[in-house]
């Protein structure tokens, strides 16, 4: 969560429980954005959010992801942890910056991951070139479904996936398990519409 987005981050999440009538909240990793810390600022946000979360859902499930450092103290004043990963009815739920063949996850049939935070460079007829985030679907190379999920955060913007080499993508998941080309993309911007394209291999 960056700053200055905490209050939008949660109004969001208001709307979203009020519309699905959610009763749990899962955060799929990097619930903080710094790194090798958490500054005073960031702290406190936290705090905020973790106030929040607990308050309007039954449960809150947090996924470690690479940033969710230095966090245990503040979790654990709201009864809260990090989970390697969670499972339910056959779908995994993990941040992706680790191989999930070397995690002791059983077997599953859907694979969501996080960490990527996927987007499409697009270019109009005149040229004039646009960045959208997208949520990334379709399957691993031994036949599991696979959702990559767009970042959440306003500024997290993200890899453009139909411009950057497979090798250089961030996810083990995508660059060594998957045909990247062949999943397609849901745009997810906010406050437009819903858009679906063909497969990345005819974007790029």
């Amino acid at each position: 969560m960056p700053p200055v987005q905490l209050d939008q981050t949660l109004e969001e999440i208001e709307e979203s429980r009020d519309r699905t009538g959610a009763s749990r909240l899962l955060v799929n990793g990097d619930i903080k954005n710094q790194f090798s810390g958490t500054r005073f600022t960031e702290s406190s946000e936290l705090e905020e959010f973790f106030e929040f979360a607990t308050d309007a859902f039954d449960e809150v499930i947090l996924v470690r992801g690479n940033h969710d450092n230095f966090v245990d103290e503040i979790l654990g004043r709201y009864g809260l942890e990090l989970h390697p990963f969670f499972k339910e009815d056959g779908v995994l739920f993990v941040h992706g910056h680790k191989k999930v063949d070397k995690m002791d996850v059983g077997d599953y049939e859907t694979l969501v991951v996080g960490h990527e935070h996927p987007a499409l460079a697009i270019k109009d007829e005149v040229g004039v070139r646009e960045k959208i985030r997208v949520l990334l679907h379709g399957e691993t190379e031994d036949g599991q479904n696979l959702v990559v999920l767009p970042a959440f955060a306003e500024a997290a913007s993200g890899t453009e996936v139909n411009e950057t080499p497979v090798s250089q993508l961030l996810c083990p998941v995508l660059r060594n398990r998957t045909n990247v080309s062949n999943l397609k993309a849901i745009a997810m911007e906010r406050d437009a519409e819903t858009l679906e394209f063909p497969r990345l291999g005819k974007l790029s």
